[in-house]
Parts: structure tokens; C-alpha cells; sequence
């Protein structure tokens, strides 16, 4: 009869360290695999922000620079003078460099230098240099020292004529023009270059002027 409830409690033990042993063995293997399985949620659980950190923010978006603005194209359709004011502009900056000439040099001198200022300050637009700029008069004054007064003098009436033949045939290939340019490029006179035209755009506009550039 001992010998009976002996093995009765030997198989029971066996019995309960089994279950005990399956329970623990098969409980702490599932865990281990949800937790591998499932680390970024748990991380996302723990740390609030790296789930909003995925979203975009509006107020980033917002805070952006905004891209710089294209220049404006350069207006051509009208010149910054009419005939008159530019001439009595020209007249008065010439000064006393008209003094001692005939009235009709005279007039052929302004006359003249209407035509060349009128056909460079259209070159000048059409190549992308400020019109604000060039609607100042103390730079067409200082403009028109460069191109009629050179070294202080006034040019001879042959030397008009050329000029308007010149900038008639084509303002960008003429010696006045070339005057500013290299006066530009040497730094003697500033003007800020906006933005250059396209070629093709030109044609619409040079019969507003009244011919060639």
C-alpha cells in the first residue's frame, strides 16, 4: 500500500513538472517572438515623436523661401524721352561747347546728337541694362559726355554725321556704341544689367523707334 501512494506521488510530480516545464518553455518563446516581431511598434509606444516626426509639417512648408522672381523683360515700346525734352536736354548740356558756332551748326549738332542718343538708349534697353537707370538724368548727362564730348570737346560736324550712319546701319556695330561698352567694361561708367532680351522678340518693337536699333 506505500509502495502504491509512493509511485501515485512520483507520477503526479512528473505529471506537474511537465506541465510547468511546457507552460514556462512554450510562454517565454511566444514572448521573445512578439518581441522581435514587433520592436518598431513597441519603439513608436515609447517614443511619441518618432511617429509625428514621418509627418510633414505645415509650418515648414510655409516657412520656405520663396523663389527669387524673374527680372522683368526690358521695355522696348516706348523710349524714356520725347524728341523735344531730349533735345532741350542735349541743349543745355552742351553748354558753352555750342558757343561760337552759327545757328544752323547749331541746330545740325542737336539735331544729330537726338538721332545717335535715341538709337544707343535703345540698344542699351534691348541689351537688358536698367531702364530706371537710364531714366535718370544725371546718367544720360554723364552718358552723354562719354559719347559727344570726348576729352572734354565737342566733335566736329563730320564726325555727327558718321555716327548717324553708323548707329542708322546698326546701333550694336557702331563706334558710339562700343564707346559705352568699353566704358562699361573699364569701369568709367555703371549701369546694371537686369535682364537681356531674346533676338526674336526684337521685331515687334524696333518699328516703334522708327527703324533699325
Amino acid at each position: 500500500m506505500m509502495m502504491k501512494k509512493r509511485y501515485l506521488r512520483l507520477f503526479l510530480f512528473s505529471i506537474s513538472s511537465f506541465l510547468y516545464g511546457y507552460i514556462i518553455k512554450h510562454f517565454f518563446f511566444d514572448t521573445l517572438a512578439l518581441i522581435d516581431l514587433t520592436p518598431p511598434l513597441i519603439l513608436m509606444m515609447m517614443d511619441p515623436s518618432s511617429s509625428s516626426s514621418s509627418l510633414p509639417n505645415p509650418e515648414a512648408s510655409v516657412n520656405q523661401e520663396a523663389p527669387n522672381p524673374e527680372p522683368p523683360e526690358p521695355d522696348l515700346s516706348q523710349p524714356l524721352l520725347d524728341d523735344n525734352t531730349r533735345r532741350a536736354e542735349l541743349d543745355e548740356r552742351a553748354g558753352f561747347h555750342l558757343v561760337g558756332l552759327s545757328d544752323s551748326d547749331r541746330e545740325k549738332v542737336l539735331n544729330f546728337q537726338v538721332i545717335i542718343e535715341r538709337k544707343i538708349e535703345k540698344a542699351l534697353l534691348s541689351d537688358g541694362y536698367s531702364r530706371d537707370e537710364l531714366s535718370q538724368l544725371t546718367k544720360r548727362d554723364e552718358i552723354r559726355g562719354l559719347l559727344f564730348y570726348p576729352n572734354g570737346k565737342l566733335m566736329s560736324l563730320q564726325t555727327y554725321q558718321k555716327y548717324v550712319r553708323e548707329v542708322e546701319f546698326g546701333t550694336q556695330r557702331s563706334k558710339p556704341y562700343k564707346k559705352i561698352l568699353n566704358a562699361l567694361s573699364s569701369s568709367h561708367l555703371f549701369l546694371t544689367k537686369v535682364k537681356k532680351i531674346k533676338r526674336w522678340e526684337l521685331g515687334k518693337v524696333w518699328e516703334q523707334w522708327g527703324g533699325r536699333r
